[in-house]
């Protein structure tokens, strides 16, 4: 294995070549592991494919490029291994799973489970992401500037907890069970939400941008859920009017978004929104903040 000291600053970009005709798990391509292998090395990786398997030189065209070159001024980054996967499709799941530092940057569209467990560095996917994006997060940066699909943030199926930390960020629209079962962090998205946004919400931040579909909130216990639009209907019987006397809250998490994308960066602090608590039916201490 290649001991390179200055690996750390190098960026690695893998050109897709001939797509292998099945799904692969590309959770082994991750820029802290990468920066430690020669392109020979990572080159003779192979990644698993259920019953199958393919190695990356068959798949993917490998290059190195090290800190200084276009292609690292391009990432943006100098002093962290960054890896660029170029001409990415739907039949590369996982990537970005376990990530634990770094930079990820994906041109094009990616399959299910994105940044499972991430919980390091930063990861941009240009395109569209599947299901599970951001499962169990647990820290770091995930970006989507396209659409994802179901259990964003959320749990895999028979585990207690979702996202625990780091921020998650869709530009486009989430598919349903949004942040189901979220404890900690920061989702965003800029689109619409489908049914069950920020159901069983245990804590942690939800924004949605656009509509939310039926039953958002639904078994909320902790946690904000930000609309910026005027939900129809109103959150159910379960949720009761908030009041007031949260302005310094408020005030709080406006400067902690305006950062983020709009329209969430673009609230004033001396624009309250309209304040919902619940879910009651579960001794709930969440809330829903309506500020369209």
């Amino acid at each position: 294995m290649s001991t390179n000291t200055s690996a750390s600053a190098n960026t690695t970009t893998l050109r897709v070549k001939a797509p292998p005709g099945f799904r692969v798990d590309a959770a082994a391509l991750r820029p802290t592991a990468l920066a430690a292998l020669s392109v020979a090395e990572i080159e003779h990786l192979v990644l698993p494919a259920g019953n199958e398997r393919c190695v990356v030189g068959d798949v993917f065209e490998v290059r190195r490029e090290t800190a200084g070159t276009a292609a690292g001024k391009t990432a943006g980054n100098d002093d962290q291994p960054t890896l660029i996967v170029d001409g990415a499709a739907r039949w590369l799941d996982r990537l970005g799973a376990d990530m634990d530092g770094g930079r990820l940057v994906v041109r094009g569209s990616v399959g299910d489970y994105s940044g499972l467990r991430m919980n390091g560095g930063t990861l941009h996917i240009d395109g569209d992401a599947g299901h599970f994006t951001g499962c169990e997060m647990r820290g770091g940066r995930l970006t989507v500037q396209g659409d994802s699909g179901d259990f964003v943030a959320g749990a895999l199926t028979g585990d207690m907890d979702g996202m625990t930390g780091g921020t998650l960020t869709i530009h486009g629209n989430a598919g349903a069970r949004l942040a189901d079962r979220m404890r900690r962090g920061l989702v965003l998205v800029g689109g619409d939400a489908g049914e069950f946004a920020a159901s069983r919400l245990v804590a942690g931040t939800v924004g949605v941008a656009g509509k939310v579909g039926a039953h958002y909130a639904y078994g909320m216990r902790r946690g904000t859920l930000l609309l910026a639009q005027r939900p129809e209907p109103l959150p159910p019987p379960t949720f009761t009017g908030g009041g007031r006397g949260f302005d310094v809250f408020w005030s709080l998490l406006v400067r902690s978004l305006a950062a983020e994308i709009a329209p969430f960066s673009q609230w004033r602090a001396d624009r309250l929104p309209v304040r919902y608590t619940g879910d009651l039916a579960v001794d709930g201490r969440g809330e829903i903040l309506i500020a369209g």
